[in-house]
């Protein structure tokens, strides 16, 4: 009989459940569309906790229709967005809908009180202005929501929920208590920020930590009636998502980066040793392996893209969809047609969002400067993807200083299907690229997690050893293109530098 290692990732727009062979390899991966994000108040980013596992049921049911079958599942691993709230109450109901990543009711609410001269000692706290702090929301749910907030029994983040729904364990996993603040390097909690927030008795509300790598329980009957897995499969701890993506791309050892380019371009860094002057760049959580951190920074990438063919390119999607082909091969033989199709005069700032971790970044606004009647939406196409890959290059300049040695990036992500984007950011970044045969990174280190979890790996540098098919490589083009992009580079910073103000105003 066949075995695989599952692993489980769910994100805010879809939820995926992966199988995979022993030796680390893709069996099947089956999706579900999430629940979309409802808003029913400014800044409000919330979905049912309900629908959440019921999504993540139909994703690991999907796998059956493959062919595969429940006793062949050794192993469950999970990876899951970041911040945010789902709390339950005594019975493990729901309280509330669960507030996601995308949330910014905080934000909204600290204007007001900021400019009422309410709530001042939060204010000074909250100087981060991070919105999905679990502290932050637990602030905010006392203030707004106190009939609420008093049927709260156990925090959660979202994977969490899905473990608890899966095993009955509520547990609180260090991955997401280190991207909230709330641990310390010997994995244990410290909460005394809920003190100075004045809400000390939401301390109770924080579960036992676990470990990604730890066993959580197993399946249980309700859960197996749900999803088709067999009752008393293992599940383990699993992780923030981010944590997972660079556990799938083989990151295990210091130094090594995987990019993801997805909806956010993230680098990922392994380190050991964090210094607090990363933080004005970056953040820093711990990592899927023992002892290590990661340090993450990065764009809008993915959304900076599809916000620009969503509104300006209905032809290319038509003709791909007629021809069958991914709508990046239609636009990348747009890019490479016509009179000087490797070059472009047209500058592109692709900040549809902000630059949070990069000083001077802050509030960046999207633009294109050097247009003239002449422009083809070819050149502009290209004018995005080399602004994605500046963009990309100006975040890897801040991780190059975290590193000893950065060899290389691997990329990730759907982003990583863009040939021509993975020479431009080898160009711009001075640095070899290379594309991983990965279709879902966070489903496979989920399973891997979940393979350390019962036995199948020693440990982490077994399971990160396993080999992953590079599926291409590019290096800097020193003849031409890494010069060219160089000099777009310095002008790019030189625009960005006389925007600040306008940005800031």
């Amino acid at each position: 009989m066949q075995k695989y290692l599952m692993g489980i990732d769910r994100g805010t727009t879809n939820v995926k459940a992966g199988l995979y062979h022993l030796d680390g390899t893709e069996a099947a991966v089956s999706g579900q569309a999430c629940e979309e994000v409802k808003s029913p108040r400014t800044g409000y980013a919330e979905q049912n906790m309900e629908r959440i596992w019921q999504d993540t049921a139909r994703a690991i049911r999907g796998l059956w229709d493959h062919g595969f079958r429940p006793e062949e599942v050794i192993g469950v691993g999970l990876s899951g967005q970041g911040g945010g709230m789902f709390l339950v109450d005594e019975s493990g109901v729901p309280v509330r809908e669960g507030i996601v990543s995308l949330d910014s009711r905080v934000a909204c609410e600290a204007e007001k009180w900021k400019q009422e001269g309410l709530h001042r000692e939060f204010l000074e706290l909250w100087k981060d202005g991070n919105s999905t702090l679990p502290q932050a929301l637990l602030y905010w749910m006392k203030e707004k929501e106190p009939d609420q907030y008093r049927k709260c029994k156990w925090m959660l983040q979202c994977k969490d929920w899905i473990r608890y729904r899966l095993t009955g364990s509520i547990r609180y996993e260090i991955t997401d208590a280190s991207n909230g603040f709330l641990i310390d390097k010997a994995y244990a909690y410290q909460l005394g920020v809920l003190d100075e927030y004045g809400i000390s008795e939401a301390r109770e509300l924080f579960p036992e930590l676990i470990k990604p790598w730890d066993l959580a329980g197993t399946v249980t009957e309700v859960a197996a009636r749900d999803t088709g897995l067999l009752p008393g499969t293992p599940v383990c701890g699993g992780g923030h998502d981010v944590a997972m993506a660079a556990f799938g791309s083989g990151c295990v050892y210091k130094d090594q980066l995987s990019c993801v380019l997805g909806t956010w371009g993230l680098n990922l860094l392994l380190i050991e040793h964090p210094h607090p002057m990363m933080e004005h760049y970056g953040k820093i959580i711990l990592s899927a392996v023992p002892d290590m951190y990661l340090f993450m920074n990065g764009g809008s990438t993915g959304s900076s893209l599809e916000w620009f063919m969503d509104r300006f390119c209905e032809e290319e999607k038509s003709e791909a969809e007629e021809r069958g082909v991914s709508v990046y091969e239609v636009v990348e033989e747009r890019i490479l047609e016509g009179e000087n199709a490797s070059r472009s005069s047209v500058i592109c700032h692709p900040y549809t969002e902000p630059l949070l971790m990069m000083p001077g970044y802050e509030n960046a606004q999207a633009g294109f400067y050097g247009m003239t009647a002449r422009t083809t939406k070819g050149q502009l196409l290209r004018a995005v993807l080399e602004g994605i890959a500046i963009e990309t290059a100006l975040f890897l300049e801040v991780s190059r200083n975290a590193a000893d040695r950065l060899d290389a990036i691997y990329l990730t992500g759907g982003g990583a299907s863009n040939r021509l984007l993975a020479q431009m950011i080898a160009d711009a970044a001075r640095v070899k690229v290379r594309i991983m045969d990965i279709r879902e990174s966070g489903c496979r280190g989920a399973a891997l997690t979940a393979g350390i979890a019962v036995g199948v790996f020693r440990d982490h540098a077994e399971a990160g050893s396993l080999p992953i098919r590079i599926r291409e490589g590019f290096v800097p083009d020193e003849s031409g293109g890494a010069k060219y992009i160089e000099e777009k580079m310095k002008k790019s910073k030189r625009i960005a530098k006389a925007m600040e103000e306008i940005w800031n105003h």
